[in-house]
């Protein structure tokens, strides 16, 4: 298996005047940002993290070390832009990647956007929020329930900005023809629940299609956020990416 089909879509949502997310599918690279900041900052920050992913000259021998030194360089970008311009202070991003080489997706990802795995019957997902209230859940204080409505659910632990040491999750996951991946920000996963998420994917072949009624049913849900859901099916042919 060499080959992915992507579908992808991001929408500025009912309440916000930017649209501060991003996302990139370029052979074999996967990624998703939601940038933070005022002045448009976010936007700044998730677009200038997703420019550096796009040029980077990943190495397919040592695909995990090659992802960090991504995210490190996005990071060093970030910082020295904020310090250059004080109306771009404070600003930050979150991402999540997904290098697909052959069988495999190497993900890098740190902040609280995230990456789902579908294999035609159940939806995983493959990373872990870095925020003040899945803190709370994973210790039990907080419900998930709870979580998408406490007043601190949009402070991250860990995001590209925060400081000069940019420390993401990785792992690598097992693909097979016919599974699927899928990348959004918060969103998304904030107004649409797991169940749901998996009913569309298992309902939907066509990943641009798939990607569209995800965001539809955000917006319709309120739409609070930025929306963005990039879903990639596996395919048996050439290496290459086809966003339609």
């Amino acid at each position: 298996m060499t080959a992915m089909r992507v579908g992808a879509m991001t929408h500025v949502g009912q309440i916000r005047k930017v649209n501060e997310d991003g996302f990139l599918a370029l052979s074999p690279i996967l990624a998703v940002a939601d940038g933070m900041g005022g002045h448009q900052a976010g936007e700044v920050a998730s677009s200038l993290a997703l420019e550096v992913v796009a040029g980077w000259p990943f190495d397919f021998h040592n695909p995990e070390d090659s992802l960090h030194q991504a995210i490190y360089q996005a990071n060093a970008k970030i910082l020295s832009l904020a310090k250059e311009n004080a109306d771009l202070a404070g600003m930050g991003t979150t991402l999540s990647m997904a290098l697909v080489i052959e069988d495999w997706a190497y993900i890098a990802h740190i902040g609280d956007s995230r990456i789902y795995k579908y294999d035609g019957q159940d939806l995983c997902q493959l990373t872990r929020d870095h925020s003040v209230v899945a803190e709370l859940v994973r210790s039990g204080a907080l419900t998930e329930e709870e979580a998408l409505v406490h007043p601190h659910r949009n402070v991250l632990t860990r995001a590209l900005g925060a400081g000069p040491e940019a420390v993401c999750d990785a792992r690598k996951e097992h693909l097979r023809v016919g599974d699927m991946l899928v990348l959004c920000t918060d969103g998304l996963y904030s107004l649409v629940t797991d169940e749901e998420l998996r009913q569309v994917l298992m309902d939907e072949a066509d990943p641009q299609k798939a990607a569209e009624r995800l965001v539809a049913l955000a917006n319709a849900r309120g739409g609070h956020d930025n929306i963005t859901a990039l879903v990639a099916v596996m395919e048996s042919q050439d290496r290459r990416v086809m966003v339609e």
